[in-house]
């Protein structure tokens, strides 16, 4: 049997009911509520790994724990989280950037921590505006903001492929900072649209 809690409560199914994840979890979900935890065996899965398991089948005795929370708290609650991340972000730039101008081997190996930072930041954009139902075009006093973070990714993106750690160091401890404005703001826009559609 699989064994499921949702939001405290249990329910069991026979092995073979469903074919895939997917098909649970589209059953089980509840309405207007958004997943903030999951737990399939004990082990947590986290939340924006959703999709990633939708293929998955069921093999029998599982037991799942998902929990679901009003949407705008939810949100409210991921905001003040990126806002730190964001914060912590930024102040390991100049490090970092001074690391690169040294040449540290361990530096260049940490590009691809940096890449995967602010393919996260957008990730976690394309969720905001999903949650809050707006788009890029809600947006469009923060524009210039966007332009100059794509220039400086696109800037960032050459210099790795010349290998000019110079220019990189640069733009990493100066430009970069700048070009994140553009998330900064995003962000308390999109923070004070759902207080405002919470009061």
């Amino acid at each position: 049997m699989i064994t499921a809690t949702i939001n405290g409560k249990e329910f069991t199914f026979k092995d073979d009911k469903y074919q895939t994840f997917r098909e649970f979890y589209e059953e089980n979900k509840l309405p207007n509520k958004v997943l903030s935890k999951l737990t399939i065996n004990e082990k947590e899965v986290p939340v924006s790994q959703l999709e990633e398991i939708y293929a998955a089948s069921f093999e029998g005795g599982e037991k799942i724990e998902m929990q679901f929370d009003d949407l705008i708290p939810f949100t409210l609650n991921l905001l003040g989280k990126l806002k730190d991340y964001l914060g912590k972000f930024e102040s390991a730039l100049p490090h970092f950037a001074a690391s690169i101008r040294t040449g540290e081997s361990k530096s260049i190996e940490g590009l691809q921590s940096l890449q995967e930072g602010v393919k996260a930041l957008e990730t976690m954009k394309s969720n905001l505006f999903t949650l809050t139902g707006t788009t890029e075009d809600d947006f469009k006093e923060i524009n210039d903001d966007r332009q100059t973070l794509q220039k400086v990714l696109k800037d960032i993106n050459e210099a790795i492929s010349e290998k000019n750690w110079d220019e990189l160091s640069q733009l990493l401890e100066y430009d970069l900072a700048n070009g994140l404005e553009y998330y900064k703001r995003l962000f308390g826009k999109a923070e004070e649209i759902l207080k405002q559609r919470k009061s």
